[in-house]
């Protein structure tokens, strides 16, 4: 007669069996859809930029922020630095600092609006309803808002073209919008599955900001906008699908296999749909390995745009599976650096 095993004991081994069931369909998924973009796991891995990020970290002291703002930036400056450097490889020193410092300040505001919402939607309302008189004018309760207002007022135009400065702008006041309606609109989402989608990445765009980094992209010194806009102008709706699609992929594990985050696209995707996370992931991942297959392929004879795209999308990738918020080595996927 073999072991008695406790009903508590045995509900424990039933959890545990669906969760590394769910682990490894998730690691399945991701590894496949890594291979089909021609993601290399094996390649060299961009060290992190510690000449960067101690320029920025001295000049955010030298701001006399409050304790809790600090706190938070501390939190989010490694990987923002990081973020900088590893997607943008050609960059100059001076637009890294301020990429670095433009996806501090947004994850600033986007924690700040998922943790306590009505402490900063007045300044999110602020900056929607008085952005049409110019960032320059708008003064806002928190100083790390206004520290953002004032760095894509007066240093975006020094490394764009006129097209990409507007365009970058009005990312600031998008994502302010975005960050307003996502509580209230994304997490009741009661419709079919058609326009659920259509809601949800509606919101998506918005709070992604992935046409502002897909513009990062091309900056003056390397790609001017007066010769190449022609070129990726095009192309910036898939740029933006793929910058949002990718984060969504790679953020799928912590956000719905080991976290429990509901107001997700996919999980959104999937109650509107009444299909599971996982189909809508896998979805997801054939949709993301289209597009940038149709981007590479248009843009692979077009010289500097081709270049930096393509080195653009294998460091946002590389990003995502070194940072440890993510927690991708749980499931295997790794790189050494």
């Amino acid at each position: 007669m073999g072991p008695r095993f406790s009903k508590p004991y045995l509900l424990k081994m039933t959890i545990h069996r669906k969760m590394r069931g769910t682990h490894e369909q998730t690691e399945s998924i991701l590894r496949t859809w890594l291979h089909n973009v021609g993601f290399d796991l094996q390649q060299a891995v961009r060290p992190f930029h510690t000449t960067l990020y101690a320029e920025l970290e001295e000049w955010i002291m030298s701001q006399n922020l409050q304790e809790h703002q600090l706190s938070l930036i501390w939190k989010l400056l490694p990987a923002c630095t990081s973020a900088a450097d590893k997607w943008y490889p050609h960059a100059s020193h001076q637009l890294k600092r301020y990429i670095a410092l433009y996806t501090t300040f947004l994850l600033y505001v986007d924690d700040k609006a998922e943790q306590d919402l009505e402490q900063i939607l007045s300044d999110l309302q602020r900056v929607s309803s008085g952005a049409h008189h110019g960032l320059h004018t708008l003064k806002c309760d928190d100083t790390v808002v206004n520290l953002w207002l004032e760095l894509v007022a007066t240093e975006t135009g020094m490394f764009y073209g006129p097209y990409s400065t507007g365009v970058i702008t009005k990312g600031l006041v998008d994502f302010m919008l975005g960050n307003t309606v996502e509580a209230s609109v994304a997490a009741v989402l009661q419709l079919p599955a058609k326009f659920g989608h259509r809601v949800s990445k509606f919101v998506r765009d918005k709070t992604g900001a992935g046409e502002v980094y897909a513009h990062f992209i091309f900056p003056e010194h390397l790609a001017e906008e007066s010769g190449h806009l022609p070129t990726y102008m095009p192309l910036i709706a898939c740029m933006l699908d793929i910058i949002d699609d990718v984060n969504d992929i790679l953020s799928f594990f912590k956000e719905s296999v080991v976290g429990t985050e509901m107001n997700t696209n996919i999980m959104n995707r999937a109650r509107t749909s009444c299909c599971s996370p996982h189909d809508v992931l896998k979805q997801l991942c054939r949709e993301t390995t289209e597009t940038i297959d149709v981007v590479s392929n248009v843009v692979e004879d077009n010289g500097v745009v081709g270049e930096l795209w393509k080195d653009f999308i294998n460091g946002y990738i590389m990003w995502h599976i070194c940072e440890d918020r993510y927690r991708l080595k749980e499931i295997g996927l790794a790189m050494t650096e």
